[in-house]
């Protein structure tokens, strides 16, 4: 460990950088990594962001007083949820610990325990060194900007770390898996029940959801083709993240060498799911929604909007015959839209799916998502129809996405950089060789062009990146590039501090 860690400072003195409180949830580098995140967070500051969390629940949000906690599967998540706990505690509020768990798990808790608040510990598919903290103050709902914005100020402008309370009361859930996963089976038993099964390839990238999906599908019935879904905290094999390229690759592998009809992956914290065809192709989550949503439409007759995020394909307003609803990318803001629209479900392009009573409880949940999508192919496997989801998408207009490429670019200066580059492209007439339609700016700058093709530049609302993300409806995919080669063009012209990105010609 680095020597200015390696100090009796460290265990003494509060870290607790600005720049972790983002839009809709908390992350720090609580570890020295080898990239070049510095470190933000001590334990000395998780006492305090709990102290404040406790206060800021039941003074500002008039919360109660009553909270579950847990933490997912890395070396030093439990150390860091009992600090938290012990601020929490030091905060007057009753905590119900149900430890080791997934983002859903301790979603569920907080309806299974009758618990209003949550905190859940967990860096989500961040690489190993980083923490943080998932917040919510009711059920089925987390931090947005506006939350996080005064969670922030109300936080930083105290220096307290020892105000005078009464103390809080602490209790430890056991069995809050099992029962996780029996009210899923319970559930589900009836749905599918009377449906064919199908061989389903299931890979957790040694994260937390290798504790809950495997076992689930399996006791309703599946064919289980499992991956690498023993917990590990070193990661050995890749970083469990549905949008990265080795992670869906080794689901491809698994799916085409064992025959399997579909492959699943989960995040670090089970919240999101990835998707792999019968084929044994990549398919990106919003053309999944697509598919669940005509189901859901043609099925349940379900007549609500959808809710989908902006970076999501512009299919959705020409292929379903419910409204069609935008919000921007974050979990708490489409959970947020799904509630006040009263959506049937929503659909994040980054794996998130949020489903509405009577499939889900409006939260985000990568089972649940898989769940849904399963029942759609083995409804249609049973009434005689094209079942494979491979068939499901080849019914769709063809088009050409880019993958979610990343590039950093440093917190303080990616918001910033965003607008340097929104200045650009408002004064583009044709982006590709089409003409520019409308540009959007419910987040970042969406571009949307003549032929449904669109761009999007947004800043990571949890990691110090942009957000580039294209698709393009030409006969050969060419105009992916032309507008790859506008965004580079754009961003050295801008002259703005901007990382090295994967060119499409790599994928």
């Amino acid at each position: 460990m680095n020597e200015k860690y390696n100090s009796a400072s460290y265990f003494e003195e509060m870290l607790l950088s600005e720049t972790g409180f983002r839009e809709y949830d908390a992350r720090w580098v609580i570890e020295p990594t080898d990239d070049i995140s510095p470190v933000g967070l001590n334990y000395v500051g998780v006492r305090f962001l709990g102290l404040h969390l406790g206060r800021f629940l039941t003074d500002e949000l008039d919360a109660g007083r009553q909270i579950v906690v847990g933490h997912d599967f890395r070396s030093y998540s439990e150390n860091v949820k009992n600090a938290l706990v012990v601020g929490l505690l030091q905060a007057g509020m009753d905590v119900t610990d149900i430890g080791l768990t997934t983002t859903p798990g301790a979603y569920y808790a907080q309806f299974s325990s009758d618990v209003p608040c949550v905190a859940m510990v967990t860096a989500s598919h961040n690489e190993n060194g980083w923490t943080g903290i998932k917040m919510g103050h009711r059920k089925a709902s987390t931090f947005g900007p506006v939350e996080m914005l005064k969670f922030k100020e109300y936080t930083l402008g105290s220096q307290a770390d020892g105000i005078a309370c009464s103390s809080g009361s602490y209790t430890f859930k056991t069995g809050a898996r099992r029962q996780y996963i029996d009210d899923l089976v319970d559930e589900w038993t009836v749905r599918f029940h009377g449906l064919p099964r199908l061989k389903v390839a299931v890979e957790a990238g040694n994260g937390t959801a290798g504790l809950y999906a495997p076992e689930l599908l399996g006791r309703l019935g599946f064919d289980v083709v499992a991956g690498n879904n023993t917990p590990d905290w070193t990661f050995p094999h890749f970083n469990p993240n549905p949008e990265s390229l080795p992670f869906l690759r080794s689901v491809e592998t698994l799916v085409t060498t064992n025959g399997a009809d579909l492959g699943l992956c989960f995040d670090g914290d089970g919240d999101r799911l990835g998707v792999i065809d019968d084929r044994g192709k990549l398919v990106f989550a919003d053309r999944v929604g697509i598919v669940v949503a005509k189901f859901l439409e043609e099925t349940t007759g379900a007549t609500g909007p959808f809710v989908v995020d902006v970076k999501s394909t512009s299919l959705y307003e020409s292929e379903l015959t419910n409204d069609i609803v935008w919000a921007k990318t974050g979990h708490s803001y489409v959970k947020a839209k799904v509630a006040e629209s009263g959506a049937v479900a929503g659909f994040e392009r980054s794996g998130h799916f949020f489903f509405s009573e009577p499939i889900g409880r409006g939260y985000d949940d990568g089972c649940v998502a898989a769940l849904a999508l399963l029942w759609t192919l083995c409804s249609a496997k049973a009434a005689g129809e094209n079942w494979r989801l491979s068939d499901k998408l080849a019914e769709l207009p063809r088009s050409f996405s880019s993958p979610n490429r990343q590039p950093y670019v440093s917190d303080e200066t990616k918001y910033v950089v965003v607008e340097e580059l929104a200045a650009h492209f408002d004064k583009l007439e044709y982006l590709g060789g089409k003409r520019v339609i409308s540009i959007n700016r419910l987040n970042g700058v969406r571009i949307e062009l003549e032929d449904r093709s669109w761009l999007l530049v947004r800043a990571s609302s949890n990691s110090p990146n942009l957000v580039i993300i294209a698709e393009t409806f030409d006969e050969d995919g060419t105009l992916l590039k032309r507008i790859d080669d506008e965004v580079r063009a754009a961003i050295e012209a801008a002259d703005v501090e901007v990382g090295p990105f994967a060119s499409l010609a790599e994928f």
